[in-house]
């Protein structure tokens, strides 16, 4: 289990918390989570590397850095770039890869990619300031990734996904080969207000924030369980019950929570 926090700072501030699935380790982990650097726009992005596949979690980390770099326009102007970087990397390793690890490796790498942007409300008599409210957010997604909009210590929206059970075994996914097709990405956009938070998650945290948390009939969904875990151990704690409750599946398992 890990946890990083960033944006103290700023404006923005969070936390990104992850796991790899159940008996594997740190090297088995194929998702990925960046943050971009500067204040604003402030962008945060979630991968999820397709475990079938090679070299996954560098196509993963590539797609969530280049987010983080560059927002949503990556997917559209940025994409030929990242996937030439992916190949170069893996051609450097190709001469080590045994016969059957080379040919999966020119099949090439699929990832989620869930990435969102946040931008303070500029301050027209002050340009080179915010307003000391809101502002408005963008995100984009290809793939099972999700991000909730919590407000208040309920949930707004649950975006693209809003229900457990609309999550499948065969999402759509973004290519690492420059002549495979690439999947039209989902976008929206909205409005925060001070206090606002955003949760980033790939597939089976974003399934198991989207479950009922007790067994009770009609119960809700509680994505903002999310805000609770203020530490490694709360959140490793939270992942060990609901694998072994079958609430979460076994899975690596990603959870980015930035705060405005």
């Amino acid at each position: 289990m890990n946890v990083r926090e960033f944006g103290k700072a700023g404006m923005f501030r969070g936390r990104a918390f992850w796991a790899p699935k159940g008996g594997a380790g740190v090297e088995e982990y194929e998702d990925a989570f960046s943050v971009s650097e500067s204040s604003a726009p402030f962008r945060t992005a979630v991968a999820d590397g397709a475990t079938e596949a090679a070299f996954a979690r560098r196509w993963a980390r590539l797609l969530a850095d280049g987010f983080a770099e560059r927002g949503p326009a990556v997917l559209a102007n940025e994409l030929p770039a990242l996937q030439e970087k992916w190949r170069a990397s893996v051609e450097a390793r190709a001469e080590t890869l045994p016969w059957y690890a080379a040919e999966k490796a020119a099949a090439g790498a699929f990832a989620a990619l869930l990435g969102l942007e946040v931008a303070p409300e500029p301050d027209r008599a002050k340009p080179d300031r915010a307003k000391p409210g809101g502002g408005t957010w963008r995100a984009v997604s290809v793939g099972d990734a999700n991000v909730f909009h919590l407000r208040g210590g309920a949930w707004l929206r649950a975006w693209p996904r809003e229900k457990a059970a609309d999550f499948g075994s065969r999402p759509a996914l973004v290519p690492s080969r420059s002549d495979a097709d690439v999947p039209v990405a989902r976008r929206a956009e909205g409005r925060f207000q001070p206090g606002d938070a955003f949760v980033l998650a790939t597939d089976a945290a974003a399934a198991w924030l989207l479950r009922c948390e007790t067994s009770a009939p009609g119960a809700p969904p509680d994505p903002t369980r999310a805000l609770t875990w203020d530490d490694e151990d709360a959140f490793a704690e939270a992942v060990r019950a609901a694998r072994n409750e079958g609430a979460l599946d076994n899975d690596d398992t990603t959870v980015a929570v930035i705060q405005a």
